[in-house]
């Protein structure tokens, strides 16, 4: 296993980011965050043609290897219902174009200004105390092996009963500051 990040590491090495993968990976971010802006979903056509663009712009291993750990983190996830499909193919379609190193970089900085523009919208509605209480709760449900969706259908972001996050909107710009650094 470790070889074979060794090796995707040294063939990546020689894979610059380069104008066409740029432009590709702007498309793709933007197109979802404005899709999910507007319509709250982000269309599959697009993370497909985003997923292809990857295998076509990047040896096919670092292509594959950079999909691959974008849907084993995001799975999980999707699984337990605390994030949508969409979010889960349009990361996996970045993952492709990226290759593991950068879109590891792309996640952090998405995963930080997630948390941030989150704990910004609660703040604003005034629902802390609320959250952290649902916070506990998914925190001790996971630890004694049950999905929290089961027990609080809000917590499940496929039933439209709780508060989401337009998670395209986030990774769009998360894809920008990527960019800036």
């Amino acid at each position: 296993m470790f070889r074979l990040l060794d090796d995707l590491e040294r063939g990546a090495q020689g894979l610059e980011i380069t104008g066409l993968r740029i432009g590709a990976i702007l498309l793709l971010s933007f197109g979802a965050g404005l899709w999910d802006w507007r319509e709250r979903r982000i269309p599959n056509r697009l993370c497909l043609g985003g997923a292809m663009a990857g295998f076509l712009l990047n040896d096919w291993p670092f292509a594959a290897a950079g999909l691959g750990l974008a849907l084993a983190i995001h799975l999980p996830l999707f699984v337990l219902r605390a994030t949508g499909g969409g979010d889960v193919k349009l990361m996996a379609a970045l993952g492709a174009l990226m290759g593991i190193d950068q879109w590891l970089r792309m996640f952090l900085i998405s995963s930080i200004l997630g948390g941030v523009v989150a704990l910004g919208l609660v703040l604003i509605r005034g629902a802390l105390g609320e959250t952290l209480k649902r916070s506990w709760f998914v925190v001790t449900s996971l630890g004694r092996g049950i999905a929290p969706y089961i027990a609080k259908p809000e917590l499940d972001v496929t039933t439209g009963l709780g508060r989401t996050l337009p998670r395209g909107v986030v990774v769009a710009i998360a894809v920008v500051l990527w960019l800036g650094l």
